[in-house]
Parts: structure tokens; C-alpha cells; sequence
């Protein structure tokens, strides 16, 4: 999208409807109107199904805006292009003051559904799909004024999580969260984050290639970020949307919000309903040094320190924040979504003779994925649950003795099979592992509010990279830069 034209490199604006399938022709006078009006009969009969079931569910939100603003690529996705989003209009919204629902523009995405139904993009579908492509679209509220033109960073967003999507084939859930770690305008604003909630007048529908669902972006603090890691995504867009400084029950994103929700809870005393996260992770066996308080091997010493020399050229090259704000390389964070369960590809169907049991383990996660061992082992494992991370197939799972099913056991705790690896923690390690990795959860992000009232925690973040280990255990758990992750 061009900036001359308030787009990326690969797209353009344009304000028509008629250009899903033919470019804009603005009506000059009254005679030329009923030509527009023949010609947006004739782009509805040449409009692919999947895309008018879309487009005419908005239409029923929006029917004064049959025309609206509009983002699409220059080069389609099945045609080479980088961007898997044909279009994304930008409907105008009134909002509802009395209710503290903010003027808004509503960006809604047109692809990650199948809006053609012929193999372009989307696989065709097999007996029993019942969802049109991924089955969902995006949506995203911005608060604007009367008259204030769109901003299309909203349009790049959307494209990027576009591209995570059909890089990966994770799909979003309403309730699941977004570490973004960027202000999502590219500003200093304090929403720096987001949440994953349905579209609250754009509902479900069926189109000749199956149902589509619209998720919409809902932009957060960390604050709220954290409080949806600790606690529930649905409670936090809650409290959000009750809260009339943020947003209102539509849960406008507003960037020059300057607090959180009220009431939230961002300490981990209970069971938590994160299960797992996708996160940098690896591991190698364990290998006793013989000081212990040496952090990390000569190889992976001497891997960190050539790391550490490639940092400063690497952050200048994507920024302060470690993203660029443009719509071909703008990256997904670490974190993407809770997993519901222990990985499907290896449940239950695991052999003895396909086990191996390692003496030892030396577990390597990134700065986010270590951030969240406190909440692994307060929340989860000291509460008889299991918790994961992931980075495609290598999966590493933290489990008490009592979760059934499991191939670690108390006898053998380390337990390997193909890419996935269980690591049993008994009660005393767990209660050990509580209070040393307790300062870790300061490696998220700094609270962007610890200025305001209700931040109380002041534990310094140790310095990466560094290492924890419990020799009795044979287990170690380093903390790395992103980069020394393949």
C-alpha cells in the first residue's frame, strides 16, 4: 500500500464497491447516477458467491454505504502476490454516544474466507466442511471524528495477521489474545496489543462455500494483555466493554487511550485457563558442568555472544519496537493462542518403543515464552494441569504426576517422542521452580501504566541471556534471544 495513497506498496484505495470486480466510476451528475447504478447491478452478477454472501451481510449493517472505502492488493494472492486479503472496506459508523460507543471506522477483511469456491486460494472442500476457507474474516473498530479520513495502518494489520494465518494455518477464537509488542499505529500509544472477540453486528454466515465468522481486533494494553494471559480473554473484553473509557460495548479501539479497564487482575493465585502458547522453544540434553553456576555451555556461550553482535544491526533494521510497520514484513509475535490440549498430532498414539528417556534436560525458550513459566508453574502445573509451548511441530510440556495419559512418569521424567517433549515436574521442584522463576514474568513487556495507580510489583527483570538449573533434577531452563531459535 502507497502512501500517496494512504496504502501499502502492494495495494491501493479506492472508493468503490464496484471494484471487487471492475475499477471505481464516480457519478459526475444525476444521469450518469443511474449508469453507476447499472453498472453496480451488472458487478453484483459478476461478483463471486463468496464474496457477495460477504458483501451483502455488510450491506445490511451498512446501507447508506454501498460504495465504501476501500484497501485491495495490486497483485492477488493466487496471482504471486504477498498478501492473502483481495479487499478490505472501511464502512463509516456512527457509533451510539449515549451508550459511550465511540464514532468509528470498521475495517472488514474479504479473503481468509473462500470467496471464489474454485481452488485459487482456498483447497476445494471435502465432505463434512462446513467453513468457507478458514471459516472467519476480520474485522477492527477504530475511534475517529466526523470527517477524519481512515488510517490504512488498520488495513496492514489486518493483512498481517492475514498472512499469519495462511503461513501457519492457526486460526483465531474469540477470546484468544495477540502479543503485538509495537503500538499498533507505530506511535507511542499505550494499546500495544490485542484481543479476539466476535463482531458485534457483523454475525455469522453461510455462504455457497460454507460458514464464515467475523473475529474482530480488538487493540489492548499490557495490562489487559497480561490479565487475559492470567485469567480469561472473555473477562477482559468484559471489563472493557463495560468500561466507558474504553471503547464502549462495540469495543472500539481507540490508540490515544491512556489506561487499562478497571478491575483487573493480573496476579496468578488459581488455576489459570491458558493451557499453552506458541513461543521460540528448544532443548538438548542435559549436561552437568562442573560448576553449576555456569549459565550456558562454550558453544552456546560463544552462539549468544556472536547473537549479541548481530543484535544492534538487527533492531536497526526493524526498529526500536523489533517490528516494521509496513505490509510485507510486519511479523507476528511469539504468542499467538492458547492451545485447548495436549498436542493432537501424538496423543494417544504413542509407542514405548517409540520413547526415549533422556537422564536430563537443558529446556531453551525466548524472552516471551520464559515470561510465562511463572504462570506455567503458579497457575498451571502446582494446580495439577499441563501447560505447552510450541514453535511448529517442537513442543515442550510442563505436567504434574497426576495428569493421566501422559509418557513422562515420576521414574522417568523426561520422556521424547519425535518432536515432542514432556517434562514431568514433581510437588517440591514445582514449589522450588515457583520462587526462582518468579522474577521472569518481568521479561514480558514493562507495564505501560506502572506510573498510575495499582502497580505494585517493582522485581527487576534479570539480563538475558541467563540460565536456571536444579542439578538434583538434571534440568536446566535458559533464557535466549529470538534469534539463537531456528
Amino acid at each position: 500500500m502507497s502512501h500517496e495513497t494512504g496504502a501499502s506498496g502492494s495495494g491501493v484505495v479506492r472508493n468503490s464497491a464496484l471494484s471487487f470486480v471492475a475499477p471505481a466510476q464516480p457519478a459526475t451528475n444525476s444521469q450518469s447516477s443511474q449508469g453507476s447504478q447499472e453498472q453496480m447491478d451488472q458487478s453484483e452478477r459478476l461478483m463471486p458467491a463468496g464474496l457477495k454472501a460477504l458483501y451483502d451481510t455488510c450491506s445490511k449493517v451498512y446501507a447508506g454505504q454501498p460504495n465504501p472505502l476501500q484497501v485491495t492488493t495490486r497483485l492477488k494472492y493466487w496471482l504471486g502476490g504477498q498478501d492473502p486479503l483481495d479487499y478490505i472496506s472501511m464502512y463509516w459508523n456512527p457509533g451510539i454516544p449515549e451508550e459511550h460507543i465511540p464514532p468509528h471506522w470498521h475495517y472488514v477483511s474479504f479473503g481468509v474466507s473462500d470467496l471464489h469456491g474454485d481452488g485459487r486460494v482456498h483447497p476445494l472442500p471435502e465432505a463434512g466442511d462446513h467453513c468457507s476457507g478458514y471459516g472467519l474474516e476480520l474485522t477492527l473498530r477504530l475511534a475517529a471524528d466526523r470527517g477524519q479520513s481512515p488510517p490504512v495502518w488498520p488495513a496492514a494489520l489486518l493483512q498481517a495477521l492475514a498472512r499469519y494465518i495462511f503461513a501457519t494455518g492457526n486460526k483465531f477464537c474469540a477470546g484468544d489474545h495477540i502479543s503485538w509488542h509495537a503500538a499498533l499505529d507505530g506511535s507511542g500509544s499505550r494499546v500495544r496489543h490485542l484481543l479476539v472477540a466476535e463482531d458485534p453486528q457483523l454475525h455469522t454466515v453461510d455462504t455457497p462455500h460454507g460458514s464464515v465468522t467475523f473475529l474482530q481486533m480488538v487493540g489492548c494494553t499490557t495490562r489487559e494483555l497480561r490479565a487475559a494471559q492470567r485469567g480469561s480473554g472473555f473477562e477482559v473484553l468484559k471489563l472493557i466493554s463495560e468500561d466507558p473509557k474504553c471503547g464502549g460495548k462495540w469495543l472500539v479501539t481507540s490508540v490515544s487511550r491512556r489506561r487499562s479497564a478497571r478491575c483487573l487482575t493480573t496476579k496468578t493465585r488459581q488455576l489459570v485457563h491458558l493451557a499453552g502458547v506458541s513461543a521460540r522453544v528448544n532443548w538438548q540434553k542435559y549436561c552437568a558442568s562442573e560448576e553449576e553456576q555456569c549459565s550456558l555451555s562454550p558453544s552456546l556461550e560463544r552462539q549468544i555472544k556472536e547473537t549479541l553482535q548481530r543484535g544492534l544491526t538487527s533492531m536497526t533494521d526493524r526498529g526500536s519496537e523489533g517490528h516494521n510497520m509496513s505490509t510485507d514484513s510486519f511479523e507476528m509475535s511469539s504468542m499467538e493462542r492458547a492451545l485447548p490440549q495436549l498436542p493432537d498430532m501424538v496423543q494417544e498414539s504413542w509407542r514405548e518403543d517409540s520413547i526415549e528417556y533422556l537422564e536430563g534436560v537443558h529446556l531453551m525458550l525466548n524472552r516471551e515464552g520464559a515470561s510465562l513459566l511463572p504462570l506455567a508453574i503458579n497457575g498451571r502445573v502446582l494446580h495439577s494441569s499441563h501447560f505447552t509451548w510450541r514453535q511448529g511441530a517442537r513442543t515442550v510440556t510442563l505436567l504434574p504426576p497426576s495428569v493421566s495419559g501422559a509418557f513422562a512418569t515420576t521414574r522417568r521424567p523426561f520422556a521424547l517422542t519425535g518432536t515432542w517433549l514432556q517434562i514431568l515436574i514433581p510437588k517440591e521442584l514445582a514449589e522450588d521452580m515457583s520462587k526462582k522463576v518468579a522474577p521472569l514474568a518481568n521479561l514480558a513487556e514493562i507495564d505501560s501504566e506502572t506510573d498510575e495507580e495499582g502497580s505494585q510489583d517493582t522485581t527487576t527483570a534479570p539480563t538475558i541471556p541467563f540460565t536456571l538449573s536444579w542439578p538434583g533434577y538434571k534440568l536446566k531452563i535458559s533464557v535466549l534471544p529470538d534469534t539463537e531459535f531456528l
